[in-house]
């Protein structure tokens, strides 16, 4: 597929309501941006509201052209079964549709319920394939994979809610891009390779300088529409400690990208610290402009800017904007509190993963929980130091009502600075701790269990030879000491 990458000279990078260098926002155009961005927060709500509305009929008519489908009703021909296989593919990605604006207002309102945990890049990449070949094979569109070795990777994600995300982002570029055209989905370790990065790229015909402006303002989504859509994968980026990265260039296409953690507790660490800094960042304000600096009108400086007027720019520029979460705030803009909670020996494991559950959906937006153990976990809260038993009796509370009978044991809270040094390297200090603390006292009693976040255990040729090389040496090393014993035996007999 061939993809365009502009020079350094023509790529402006701006953050999320960063206007470019020199434009002035009035209040006419403040007070139209702050119309658009209440009046798709108040579609997003009544959507929310009424989604649940709408999923009982669309039940129904789904179940209805099934029984039609599947011949319950009588016989039909081929052509017939076809389309009612399209109706029924349709009625699926309206369902998917609905359940993401169910979800929309809650993450919204910084309650995501998210179970995040180890998951294996196949299955979303499966998961996706399976979602988005109903949009893509009638425009005659392919959609390209470039993993590389990616695929056994392991990400620390929400399976479902990252499997929406890339679905999301895949079925905007198929609309966006020409039938017959390719999309591609590409994943790329980072220069630390501790993250994957996840980009959707189209060849579609690109957003102008003018509209890339506005989706960073929320006034428009990536088609031009409201901005529903987009809200709902800004939001699924958060919730994995990302923001949406979008460069286009008008008449080329665009490319749409996000990361996450993917190599054990310190890519977790570090990726929810600087996601945690940044969001910081922003509640503190805008970014300020750099200033102007006026270069002195001398003969050959106002002969190059005259020559630079008259030049002609033939390809467009690309332009790159960063967008972020920007509904939920954090309760405790300074600092957070972390701990590890642990689970008595005699808590079974069905009822340890209940509680991860549990303590998984009880998370904020800005809050983290990490699986260290069966029964152990480390455990971010947005809250001063006055908050954090509050916030560890309503899970006690939550525990002992919905799983019972489960002792729990949770440590002094460290309080650690928010700010770009202290924070990941404290939390890190801590997770990492806790998980080499885990795989040296837990006991393996499975041959197929394995410590979270490892790779599963699979059969190995060479390991197997090795071991069967090892028992012949052993069982001829037993052989020659039995020898050896009943000849000790023979000797030691009495004579008669």
């Amino acid at each position: 597929m061939k993809t365009s990458h502009p020079t350094p000279s023509h790529l402006t990078t701006h953050r999320a309501f960063r206007r470019p260098i020199g434009s002035v926002a009035g209040p006419s155009s403040t007070a139209s941006a702050l119309t658009n961005v209440s009046a798709t927060d108040a579609a997003a709500r009544v959507i929310s509201e009424t989604a649940h509305d709408l999923r009982s009929p669309l039940t129904s008519v789904r179940e209805s052209i099934q029984l039609i489908h599947n011949g319950d009703l009588g016989s039909i021909n081929e052509d017939q079964r076809s389309y009612l296989s399209a109706a029924i593919d349709q009625c699926n990605c309206i369902d998917q549709m609905v359940g993401e604006m169910v979800q929309l207002e809650r993450l919204r309102t910084g309650a995501p319920r998210a179970l995040r945990g180890w998951t294996p890049v196949a299955n979303i990449r499966r998961q996706v394939d399976d979602a988005i070949r109903s949009w893509a094979v009638p425009r005659g569109i392919d959609v390209l994979w470039d993993s590389a070795d990616n695929d056994d990777a392991a990400i620390f994600a929400d399976e479902a809610m990252m499997r929406r995300l890339v679905v999301n982002l895949a079925t905007n570029a198929i609309r966006a891009s020409r039938e017959g055209s390719s999309v591609l989905i590409r994943l790329m370790r980072t220069e630390s390779d501790e993250m994957i990065q996840w980009s959707v790229i189209d060849q579609g015909s690109g957003i102008s300088e003018r509209d890339i402006y506005r989706i960073a303002d929320r006034q428009v989504s990536f088609d031009g529409g409201e901005g529903l859509g987009l809200s709902i994968c800004r939001q699924l980026s958060a919730v994995h400690f990302s923001s949406l990265h979008i460069r286009s260039r008008l008449g080329e296409g665009t490319e749409v990208s996000f990361s996450t953690p993917a190599m054990g507790p310190r890519s977790v660490a570090g990726a929810w610290s600087r996601w945690r800094v940044a969001a910081r960042v922003a509640e503190r304000g805008p970014l300020q402009k750099p200033g102007h600096r006026r270069l002195p009108q001398t003969s050959a400086t106002a002969r190059t800017l005259a020559a630079t007027e008259k030049r002609v720019r033939l390809d467009p520029p690309s332009i790159a904007i960063e967008i972020t979460s920007e509904t939920a705030k954090p309760r405790c803009e300074d600092r957070i509190a972390a701990g590890v909670v642990t689970l008595g020996a005699a808590v079974s494991r069905e009822n340890a993963d209940a509680f991860d559950r549990l303590l998984q959906t009880q998370m904020q937006l800005f809050e983290l929980a990490y699986r260290t153990d069966t029964r152990r976990w480390v455990w971010v809260f947005d809250v001063d130091a006055h908050g954090v038993d509050n916030r560890i009796a309503m899970i006690n509370d939550a525990a002992t009502n919905q799983i019972g009978g489960v002792r729990m044991a949770w440590t002094p809270p460290q309080m650690i600075p928010v700010d770009e040094r202290r924070t990941e390297s404290r939390l890190s200090d801590l997770m990492v701790r806790e998980s080499l603390a885990a795989s040296k006292s837990s006991t393996v009693t499975d041959h197929n269990e394995v410590r979270l976040g490892s790779s599963p255990l699979v059969h190995s040729d060479a390991a197997a030879a090795r071991l069967d090389a090892e028992l012949r040496r052993l069982s001829n090393q037993m052989r020659g000491q039995t020898s050896r014993l009943r000849q000790q035996a023979r000797n030691l007999r009495p004579l008669n």
